[in-house]
């Protein structure tokens, strides 16, 4: 009987493969188009790559920080818009490993910064470096023009979708644009 059991389960469980068996649609807006690219894209580069010494969570710190130069952590949770004891545990991993130094804020010596180290660029330049590998595997069939079109319609998608400038403008600035806060109307 325990033979026949181990049969009847054996015959029911079986391999699931989780390869799409058809072509996806063809999306039908480029909302759509996005939205799959976003999804594709994003399991690929979030996918540990051969070499990778950094976890793809920390790349937002690390670029930013190889953009921007040393940094309070709460400056660079406000730019990554995340809470700030997140970044400062991510940034004491990341220290941890070496791929980041803290050193003292040169406007506030009570105060720290964090900043890239050599580690952490090389390892930032390789993660990036493998990542452009598989986009530049996927587009190896598409022409130079085609290639071209892309760039400059992703480079304006990403220019649109970039935050419009809140800078509030003090009331004594000789700054007169419309988008400027009226002075209060005095009471008579």
């Amino acid at each position: 009987m325990y033979d026949a059991t181990i049969g009847l389960y054996a015959r029911a469980m079986h391999t699931v493969s989780l390869a799409p068996t058809s072509p996806t649609p063809a999306p039908d807006t480029a909302e759509d188009a996005l939205m799959s690219l976003l999804m594709a894209l994003g399991r690929q580069m979030r996918q540990r790559q051969p070499g990778d010494a950094v976890d793809y969570s920390a790349f937002p710190i690390l670029k930013l920080l190889s953009h921007q130069g040393p940094l309070r952590v709460s400056a660079l949770a406000h730019a990554l818009g995340l809470d700030a004891s997140t970044v400062s545990r991510h940034a004491h991993q990341l220290e941890d490993r070496g791929l980041l130094e803290r050193t003292d804020d040169p406007d506030d010596r009570r105060a720290s910064q964090v900043a890239l180290s050599e580690l952490g660029g090389t390892c930032l330049v390789q993660a990036f470096e493998s990542r452009r590998h598989v986009i530049s595997n996927a587009l190896d069939g598409w022409t130079d023009e085609e290639r071209e079109t892309l760039r400059v319609l992703v480079h304006r998608l990403v220019q649109s979708l970039a935050p419009q400038d809140t800078t509030v403008v003090p009331h004594d600035s000789p700054d007169t644009s419309t988008s400027a806060v009226p002075e209060p109307v005095a009471a008579r």
